[in-house]
């Protein structure tokens, strides 16, 4: 089925936030996977992420076949430190996937120039910073792959939904991705890969193109009137019952530090 409406939810997207191919998903956790899974990773191959990060992260790399290396974050941004993600890198890592959290962007360029040497893929989590800028581009579009979630609490919501960002230069192939999120079909019937039916239903798209065309100043605007929340990880990743038996516990400690810190809702450039 011709998704029209999709169709016309992509190409906005990429016009507003400048990525020649949008691929909407039907969740940011959809997006990771496909991301990861267009890398064909063999059993024990690495992938290098943060542990202060919602699970869906490290569950991506699982089920797309590879396994997660967790590395620590910088105390002062909360972000994965790079210095840290070189320590980690091994013949094995074929990916990192740094977090934008809280709106916050990572050191994608010294990801990048850790990365480069080593032909290691960088696909940035910007689920939780649709619209942040780094230098003048913006967050998702600044590596190989941006993925995107559109889940009821992202400030732009499709209810469920997502979308993966293929920039101009990048590693990853947009039409193979765009194959991998409709059942492995690249056309007249052909299915060439192994995918998924990972599709944005049309509906979804349809609030994501209305959003997109609305007046975002105001929008920010309103929700100021709603005041901050609270929202962190008061457990990392592989304290969670599904990875404790991974036996991580000390490896990252600055995270482990602050997720047992007391997490108060204010902007870091709002004066106490």
């Amino acid at each position: 089925m011709t998704q029209f409406v999709t169709r016309a939810f992509e190409e906005h997207f990429g016009r507003t936030f400048g990525v020649p191919e949008a691929i909407a998903v039907n969740s940011g956790t959809s997006a990771l996977i496909a991301a990861l899974w267009s890398l064909d990773l063999a059993p024990g191959d690495e992938v290098i992420t943060t542990p202060f990060t919602f699970i869906a992260t490290a569950n991506a790399i699982v089920i797309a076949g590879g396994r997660p290396v967790f590395a620590d974050i910088d105390p002062h941004t909360l972000l994965i430190d790079p210095d840290c993600i070189g320590q980690m890198i091994t013949t094995r890592t074929r990916a990192i996937v740094p977090v934008h959290l809280f709106g916050r962007v990572c050191e994608i360029d010294r990801i990048r120039e850790i990365a480069r040497p080593q032909d290691v893929v960088v696909i940035e989590d910007a689920a939780q910073a649709l619209g942040a800028c780094w230098r003048g581009r913006f967050a998702g579009t600044l590596a190989d792959c941006g993925c995107f979630s559109f889940y009821k609490t992202k400030n732009l919501s499709t209810f469920e939904g997502g979308l993966l960002a293929v920039p101009q230069g990048s590693r990853l192939n947009a039409d193979t991705l765009r194959a991998i999120v409709n059942q492995g079909d690249t056309g007249g019937k052909n299915y060439e890969h192994i995918g998924f039916n990972f599709r944005m239903p049309e509906p979804s798209a349809l609030i994501g193109l209305q959003t997109l065309k609305l007046h975002w100043p105001a929008v920010v605007a309103e929700l100021g009137r709603y005041g901050p929340e609270d929202g962190y990880y008061p457990r990392l990743v592989y304290e969670q019952p599904a990875y404790r038996r991974l036996g991580l516990t000390g490896q990252c400690p600055v995270a482990e530090r602050v997720a047992r810190a007391v997490g108060t809702p204010r902007h870091e450039e709002v004066p106490v």
